[in-house]
């Protein structure tokens, strides 16, 4: 994993409601990326990573570019959009397919050439792959060969992504060793899942380099390896179970070890029986993960055996899962076979995406932006109880990510008003698999932006 500084930006400008934040979400990969789905709504720039091949880049959306508006707001519009611009490797300036070349879009291009960024023109809402007759317009831009996309019907995406590649290779060929570091992903779960199936089953794969490497805690030892230019640390764990359960010392020793392997992780995948669904320890061992702040996987393991005798799908699987327990709905699912290898490899993928949102920044304007129409304060409340007055809300931190809500007087603020937020957030936010922590604060005063 390359380190922050060393990653390329991808920042996406252009006049508004043309796609960026769709384009945004195709590029990231996540139905829930960081936009509100309304356009023109966008006024911070917002960034995620992603990876496209074998290398990490930093997306950046901006709000829509309009040179005439003078008001507060787009002026703040524009300055986020200038440090976007002045931040970038690759500037994508996407444009609209059924308009055409507009006067405003040649007003983004005039700004473009004056930061001498490298530019590709991304003409969104083509119907085809291939550039229509009306899309040639586009070259008068100057800015070359336009990208025909449709982001709605997610065509040109593939194309489009393998020029990135390209051009980011070019801006750096070449990552030196100190700009990597490991992935530690803790495989957990009760005893007899399949935790040590599941690793067995990367590192035989051919193309894995593997090489072990004492781990930092005592009496454990990691699996350090190298897939696809990337490298990770295995972190395999003995079987977790409930207190009452354990019969011997040795026993408490290997829970310790299992938990503090959690704690050092920065991913974990939490293995659970396709046949046993979710039990009560599986559910002690998901609380345990999220209060220590760690992303978090749910693979169903020996969904091969499942599959072939009750014959049911991965969807009613699911919902059957997230009705039993309802926090499972916070987390991505993987139906894997530590036995087969069905999907084994795409859980290291999964890892990297929550690795790079366990670093997830939000703005202050962004994230208040949220709740303009989703506020709090409307969630009904029992007969008596005073309604809290919702002020603003920021981003404290990250690993885990931390919001504090300031209010009238957080003594009112009930369970179901916290529940609403964090709903709000994980909706709105790429949060899947991502704890969050939300604190509340007394002020009375007005937001600060």
């Amino acid at each position: 994993m390359e380190k922050k500084s060393n990653i390329p930006t991808v920042s996406i400008v252009g006049r508004p409601n043309v796609g960026k934040s769709s384009l945004f979400n195709c590029l990231l990969g996540e139905r829930r990326a960081v936009v509100v789905e309304q356009s023109g709504t966008t006024r911070d720039r917002v960034e995620a990573m992603v990876h496209m091949g074998k290398r990490a880049v930093k997306l950046v959306d901006t709000g829509g570019y309009l040179a005439e508006d003078s008001d507060e707001i787009s002026m703040e519009v524009k300055e986020q959009i200038y440090g976007a611009m002045e931040e970038a490797s690759i500037i994508l300036m996407v444009t609209d397919s059924i308009d055409g070349v507009t006067p405003q879009d040649k007003e983004v291009a005039i700004l473009l050439r004056k930061f001498s960024k490298n530019v590709m023109v991304v003409a969104n809402k083509t119907d085809n792959e291939k550039l229509t007759n009306d899309s040639y317009e586009f070259y008068q831009l100057g800015f070359g060969d336009p990208e025909a996309v449709s982001c709605l019907h997610r065509k040109g995406i593939r194309k489009l992504k393998q020029h990135l590649l390209e051009s980011v290779k070019e801006l750096s060929p070449e990552a030196s060793p100190e700009a990597s570091r490991a992935l530690k992903i803790a495989v957990v779960g009760r005893p007899n899942v399949g935790k040590s199936s599941f690793i067995n089953n990367i590192l035989d794969r051919k193309r894995v380099i593997v090489s072990e490497k004492p781990g930092t805690t005592r009496d454990s030892i990691d699996t350090y390896f190298s897939y696809e230019d990337d490298d990770y640390i295995l972190i395999d764990t003995a079987g977790i179970r409930h207190k009452r359960k354990v019969k011997s010392v040795v026993d408490t020793f290997s829970m310790m070890r299992s938990r503090e392997a959690i704690k050092r992780a920065d991913v974990t995948v939490l293995l659970i029986d396709a046949k046993d669904g979710m039990t009560k320890d599986d559910v002690g061992i998901l609380t345990f993960i999220d209060g220590e702040g760690k992303g978090c996987i749910i693979a169903v393991n020996k969904w091969d055996l499942a599959d072939e005798v009750d014959d049911v799908t991965e969807e009613e699987y699911q919902k059957h899962l997230e009705y039993s327990t309802s926090q499972i709905a916070k987390y991505p699912l993987s139906f894997i076979s530590a036995k087969t290898g069905k999907d084994v490899l795409g859980c290291l993928e999964m890892a990297k995406v929550l690795d790079t949102n366990l670093d997830l920044k939000v703005s202050t304007p962004f994230l208040n932006k949220i709740f303009e129409r989703s506020d709090p304060g409307k969630v009904p409340v029992p007969r008596r109880k005073r309604r809290p007055n919702f002020l603003y809300i920021v981003q404290k931190g990250t690993r885990p990510l931390e919001f504090r809500y300031f209010v009238s007087d957080p003594k009112d603020v009930l369970p179901a008003h916290e529940s609403f937020i964090e709903n709000q957030l994980r909706e709105h936010l790429p949060l899947s698999g991502i704890p969050t922590k939300i604190s509340f604060a007394k002020s009375r005063k007005k937001k600060p932006f």
